[in-house]
């Protein structure tokens, strides 16, 4: 059957310092089986040969368009990508990640087929992990090749449990609706806050159990390698802005998200360094009160782990010395695999 190109695909691609990747996302891109796009490459300010590279692709594709601007993060290059965005959809993609030929194929026909019906405005499809040498790290949480229609409800459910996917490099939106929010500025992690707010006013999501969009994890990335006190207290921000949601329209997931609030307050225990650990670090005394106080809740959550939770008691009872007996074994457990 001939595919129907009149609706175009609006892609916005924040470029950063990326010259090493960018090559295999626009390939990526330019490949789509579905091929009435509009690629928008956003160049934050790149201090390498990104930007070049954006404007040579531009030459030789009338269908993208270049914007160079002064840096100022993932979210205020995706921000600047919506306010000229001319597409019926929008999609974002990571630099240094890449498409399957077919996932805006897939994503549009996902919408399409179902009616296209205004409270259901996105589609999203399951990722897979590489590394730099293209090893498979992680592949697709589910991959039955059915397509699913998640409530609000089921999609929150299943983020609470780290079962969902936040990220909006997986999905594509309509544009009418996507054009009406805008992303977080200067904090990290900020695709989970948006998702909630999205969710909040549409029945669902419909989600395609296929593996069409790649992630690389690399070393030095924005938000996978080393503690960056912004990008874990936003995880910190994240469940107490999930718990509000909850609170307010899920109360019957209470477990779920008092699951999700405390796995959060581990995730950043585990992470900050013993010298900051400090009385005058807000977040830190914040979430150490918290841990504490709430002993009870996560120690019968019937969602957490054994492991989660005798991490929680070992933090919450000798923080700085749990974090250095911790620290020792992971040395000790690197020299062994080294």
């Amino acid at each position: 059957m001939q595919q129907d190109f009149r609706e175009k695909i609006s892609v916005i691609v924040p470029v950063y310092n990326v010259e090493k990747y960018l090559d295999r996302c626009i390939r990526g891109i330019q490949a789509q089986t579905y091929q009435n796009l509009e690629i928008i490459l956003v160049d934050d300010g790149s201090t390498d040969e990104s930007g070049k590279m954006c404007d040579c692709y531009g030459e030789g594709d009338a269908r993208i368009r270049v914007i160079h601007k002064e840096n100022g993060g993932s979210s205020s290059a995706r921000n600047k990508g919506i306010e000229i965005a001319s597409g019926e959809y929008i999609g974002f993609l990571d630099a240094d990640d890449y498409p399957d030929e077919t996932m805006y194929e897939k994503l549009y026909q996902a919408l399409k087929q179902n009616g296209n019906k205004t409270e259901r405005p996105i589609a999203q499809v399951m990722s897979r992990d590489f590394d730099e040498q293209g090893n498979l790290l992680k592949d697709a949480y589910r991959s039955s090749g059915k397509l699913n229609f998640l409530t609000r409800k089921e999609m929150f459910r299943l983020l609470m449990l780290h079962e969902g996917d936040s990220s909006f490099c997986t999905k594509l939106i309509r544009g009418d609706f996507a054009r009406r929010f805008r992303f977080s500025e200067n904090r990290l992690n900020e695709d989970f806050e948006l998702v909630l707010k999205m969710l909040m006013e549409i029945e669902g999501v419909y989600s395609l159990e296929e593996a069409h969009y790649n992630i690389l994890i690399r070393q030095g990335s924005t938000q996978r390698s080393g503690f960056k006190p912004q990008l874990y207290e936003a995880v910190v921000d994240n469940s107490d802005f999930a718990y509000g949601i909850m609170e307010k329209e899920f109360p019957g997931l209470r477990r779920e998200t008092e699951r999700f609030y405390y796995f959060q307050r581990l995730d950043y225990l585990l992470h900050i360094p013993v010298e900051r650990m400090k009385p005058n670090n807000v977040c830190y005394r914040k979430v150490l009160h918290e841990v504490r106080r709430g002993k009870r809740v996560w120690r019968e959550n019937p969602f957490l782990q054994e492991k989660e939770k005798k991490n929680l008691i070992r933090l919450s009872l000798c923080p700085k010395l749990s974090k250095r007996v911790h620290g020792v074994i992971m040395k000790i457990r690197e020299r062994r695999n080294g």
